[in-house]
Formats: C-alpha cells, structure tokens, sequence
C-alpha cells in the first residue's frame, strides 16, 4: 500500500479527502453495476464504501492501549455479509446474485482501506473490481463459455404491452442477442413471441428461470425443453 495520510493531514481535512475517497471509489464500481440494473447499483455501492470508511476512521477514536480499532472492521465484514446474502437468489436449482454479493462484499474492503488511511490504494482496488466486472466477464464469454444459439417460443398475457417490456428487459440482463423477435396472436387471447437470440452458456438455465418466474408467461418452448407452468 502507499504511505497512510494519517498523520500528515489534520483533521477535519484527514476525514474529508477519506469520506470522498470512499465516495468516488464506490461510484467507480457503482456505474458499472447499474448500467446493467443490477439490484446493488450506483446509490447502494457508494453508500456501502462510505459507510465502511466512516465506521473504520470512527475506529480510531477507540486506539486506546487497550483497545483494538481492528474490532469495528471486523464487523464490518460480518455485517457486510449479511447485506450481500440479501442480494443472493435460489429457485428451481438455479442461483443467482452471488457477483452481485461478491461486489458488495470487496466494496466494503475498499471502503475499510479508504478509511484507512490509503486513499490510492482504495482508488486502485475499485478500479481493480471494475476491471474484473467488466473485461474479465468478456473473456469469461468468449474463451470459456461462448455463446449459445438458441430458439424460444414463449406464450403469454400481453398484460397491455407490460409483459413485452419485461422480456426484453431481462433480455437485456443476460446479455442476450436478440436476432429476430417475432410477436404473434395465440388462443385465449393470448400472444406468442419467438425469439432467436444469443446468450451465454452459463446464462441460458438462469435465462429459462427467470422467465418461469413471470407471472404472464404461461409457456416456454426453447428448442428440445419445454417448461409449463403448473
């Protein structure tokens, strides 16, 4: 790590550049969360590493000789892992939100750095997890897992355009390529939309289960797979 500010700058100036430190770093790893409307975003992950500054430059307050201000950070990672296990989905075998968890969890860890006392170094590390969330998951794609062609016939209640609107939007939140989507007339006032698209190997399962869990959707054909709704 670089040299701690803590000791060259006097406070309240030493708190001030720490607290926006640990802004800016969370804003970093924050943006790219919620571009991709992620359940922890911009707001959520500013708000966890200025917290894990605050709670950690409050710590000092307790360096007593017999006290130990390491005692706040590690609460801070326990009670940090409680708000990441909310982030975190099971259903039908399927789990999702553990980057999610994960990215609130090294949040933390910068912010705790921040208010350290090392602000570069809580700026390198959020760039470091931007990094990671943002080119790692590209070559993940493309030399690990490759992308899927697939062809999905979902029926469903229009619900006045609202159902549409929702597949496209989780569309969107796997990262799929849409290539054709086809909206036609089903029975029972129903509508059928067909879709080509491309996505992921390890998003196709987390894809099909998201769709189950729309309430209007009341058939999925995806090639050989058929889900229906009980």
């Amino acid at each position: 790590m670089t040299t701690s500010l803590r000791g060259t700058l006097p406070s309240p100036w030493l708190e001030i550049v720490l607290a926006l430190t640990a802004l800016f770093a969370g804003a970093i790893i924050g943006t790219e969360r919620e571009r991709h409307d992620k359940p922890a975003g911009l707001r959520t992950l500013i708000l966890v590493c200025l917290g894990a500054a605050v709670y950690t430059m409050a710590s000092y307050l307790f360096a007593t000789p017999s006290g130990d201000p390491g005692r706040i950070a590690a609460q801070i990672v326990t009670g940090v892992g409680f708000l990441g296990a909310g982030a975190i989905l099971q259903s039908g075998g399927i789990v999702s939100g553990m980057t999610t968890a994960a990215t609130v969890w090294m949040t933390a860890a910068v912010g705790i750095v921040a208010g350290s006392g090392f602000p570069l170094s809580a700026i390198g590390a959020a760039s470091l997890v931007r990094i990671v969330l943002v080119w790692v998951e590209r070559w993940e794609v493309r030399h690990l897992g490759g992308m899927k062609q697939v062809s999905i016939a979902i029926v469903f209640d229009p619900a006045n355009g609202k159902t549409r609107l929702r597949l496209q939007n989780l569309l969107g939140q796997f990262r799929g390529v849409t290539d054709s989507f086809t909206v036609e007339d089903a029975p029972d006032s129903m509508k059928q939309v067909r879709i080509e698209l491309r996505l992921p190997r390890r998003h196709l399962n987390e894809f099909l289960n998201a769709l189950t869990l729309v309430p209007e959707v009341h058939g999925i054909d995806c090639n050989d797979c058929r889900i229906r709704r009980s």
